[in-house]
This record gives structure tokens, C-alpha cells and sequence, in this order.
């Protein structure tokens, strides 16, 4: 097992609507180590970018973090004063956001936004963040950086913002790299660029990467480890190869079917039926149960435990936990 960089455990996010409190992430515990990549998947609404946000304190005012640890090199984030963990984010963790046009600074240019990054965290000059900030934009594959450092955000195109917002992430070296959904909208040659740039990254800085995506051809050929979500709780766990040779709960299942096969015609894709729920109108006992095609009576009444199996690999399913206990 690699060193572990980031580990959280049993965390627990909440937000104060008017519905009352919903809870979005659910007892959620994990690690990612160094020189690691592990992938985050699920449905839009399974809870993985609040479960991100939460690492890094950047909850929305309504949310609220009730329960566990988030520890980096074994200190509590949770535990640290707005100054320290200021400090923490851009630096030693760092996190490529979903959407950049809302996370650039419209009143700053480009250039100067990657600057920034690096004068606070790297201490470097005027004349060494410029430099830098150049060389990572030409790194994350886009040509001129010199006239995109002269730039707004609203005068590049979405492609060229998300990539921006990349080149900020890894300009101060972080230990701790969070990536949701990064080749959104960019094409596939870009996609292959940055991610090659990430990999890179990894084994020259030795670092762990959180990579939230839903596509799944970038996990197998990128993650090392990966967890499966559902309604804000992990509902399996598993190295990427035996996760894709074997997959054991029913979601996950649906998930790697319905992915289109190259050369195999199908009449109708593969697809899983029904929707993920909403938090304030959460089923009674396994959140999956009213869209398995497997659920029996128990899963309707009760939500079943995280499993371990075979060593380092979980899942939480009534089905699973019946198997194990008969092989027992």
C-alpha cells in the first residue's frame, strides 16, 4: 500500500435548505497516496463534488461538515484556523474546478491570476511568476501563452479556460492534486495532452490525484484505484482492473454497460432505468434498491453496510454481504 497523502474518514456533509437538512455525503472515508491516482465516478448528483469541496472547506454557506477527518500528511484540515487552511489550498493541495468560467476572476487577467498562485505559495518574483506562469500555459497546450497571459476570461473560449484553470492548479507543485471532470470540454487531442501532463506530474512530483469523472475510459486507462457513489455514500471500492473484469454491486454494473461499445451494434443502448433520487425524498434502506433489477425484500427495509472483500476491496450490498457470508 503507498504512502498515504490525503485520508479522509467517515465524513459527513450536510445543507440547511428549506426542505430542512439534507445530507449529501454520507459517512464517506478514503485515502489517496503518493504517486497514486484514484478515480471518483458516479451520476451528476451522487455527491462526488461536494465530497471534493468539502476536503478543501469550500462548502457554499448553506452546507456544513458535521462529522469526520479530513487529514493531509496526517493533519486535520477540518481543525485548521481560515489562515492556515488558506495557506493549504493552491499550495499543498490543489484543485481543478468543474467550471472555469465561474472560477476565474473576470476582472483579472490570466496571466496574472497564475501569478498570484505562485508568489503566495512559491514566493517567486515578478520576473519567476511570469516565467512560470508562461511555461504552464504552454504546457497545458495552447499556443501563444505570451498573448493569453494578456487575456481576460471572457475573451477565451471554454476550452482555453479550462485548461487555464489546469495550468493554475500545477504551477505551485502540489502534493495533493483534486481534478473534477478536467477534459470537460476540451477535445480529444487536448484530453490525451493534459492528462499526459497530469501522469507526468505524478511521477516527477511524486504526487496523489483525486480525478472526479464520469468517463469512464479515462479511469481504466488513468486511476490505479477507484470509488463508486450513490446518493452521497462509496457503494464499492476496488483496484481499477478488478473493478472493471469483475464488478460487484448492481450500480457499478449499470454504469460499465451502458458504455458504448466500439464495432458492437445494438439496437438499444444498455442504460440504468429511473434517476438518482433527490436528498430530500431519500428511499428507506438501500438508495439504489428502487432502481436494481437484483433488490430483494430486505433492501427495501434495510440500507446495507460497506463490505470488505478479498483485502482492500469493499461494497455495499445486501447480495454481496449474503455471498461472503456463505463462502465464510
Amino acid at each position: 500500500m503507498s504512502e498515504k497523502l490525503l485520508e479522509v474518514k467517515n465524513l459527513r456533509t450536510e445543507f440547511h435548505t428549506d426542505k430542512g437538512k439534507l445530507v449529501a455525503v454520507n459517512d464517506v472515508s478514503f485515502y489517496v497516496g503518493k504517486e497514486e491516482i484514484v478515480g471518483l465516478v458516479g451520476e451528476s448528483g451522487s455527491g462526488k463534488s461536494v465530497t471534493s469541496l468539502s476536503v478543501l472547506r469550500l462548502l457554499p454557506e448553506q452546507g456544513n461538515i458535521s462529522a469526520g477527518e479530513v487529514l493531509l500528511e496526517g493533519k486535520d484540515l477540518l481543525k485548521m484556523n481560515k489562515k492556515d487552511i488558506r495557506n493549504i489550498r493552491g499550495g499543498d493541495i490543489a484543485m481543478i474546478f468543474q467550471d472555469p468560467m465561474s472560477s476565474l476572476n473576470p476582472v483579472l487577467r490570466v496571466g496574472e491570476q497564475i501569478m498570484e498562485c505562485t508568489k503566495l505559495h512559491l514566493k517567486y518574483n515578478n520576473s519567476q511568476a511570469r516565467k512560470h506562469a508562461i511555461d504552464m500555459i504552454k504546457r497545458v497546450g495552447i499556443p501563444v501563452p505570451e498573448d493569453v497571459m494578456n487575456r481576460y476570461p471572457h475573451q477565451l473560449s471554454g476550452g482555453m479556460s479550462q485548461r487555464i484553470m489546469i495550468a493554475m492548479a500545477m504551477s505551485c507543485n502540489p502534493k495533493v492534486l483534486i481534478a473534477d471532470e478536467p477534459t470537460t470540454a476540451l477535445d480529444v487531442t487536448i484530453q490525451a495532452q493534459v492528462m499526459e501532463l497530469m501522469l507526468e506530474l505524478k511521477e516527477k512530483n511524486k504526487i496523489g490525484i483525486l480525478l472526479i469523472t464520469h468517463d469512464l475510459g479515462v479511469v481504466a486507462e488513468m486511476c490505479n484505484r477507484v470509488m463508486v457513489m450513490y446518493c452521497g455514500r462509496i457503494v464499492e471500492m476496488a483496484d481499477v482492473f478488478s473493478l472493471f473484469k469483475n464488478p460487484l454491486h448492481p450500480y457499478t454494473k449499470g454504469l460499465i454497460a451502458s458504455v458504448p461499445k466500439i464495432g458492437k451494434n445494438a439496437d438499444v443502448l444498455p442504460y440504468i432505468a429511473g434517476r438518482v433520487p433527490d436528498l430530500s425524498q431519500m428511499p428507506k434502506g438501500c438508495k439504489f434498491a428502487p432502481r436494481c433489477s437484483e433488490a430483494m425484500e430486505k433492501c427495501y427495509k434495510e440500507e446495507p453496510k460497506l463490505t470488505n472483500i478479498d483485502g482492500n476491496r469493499q461494497c455495499r450490498c445486501h447480495l454481496i454481504r449474503e455471498r461472503s457470508e456463505i463462502n465464510e
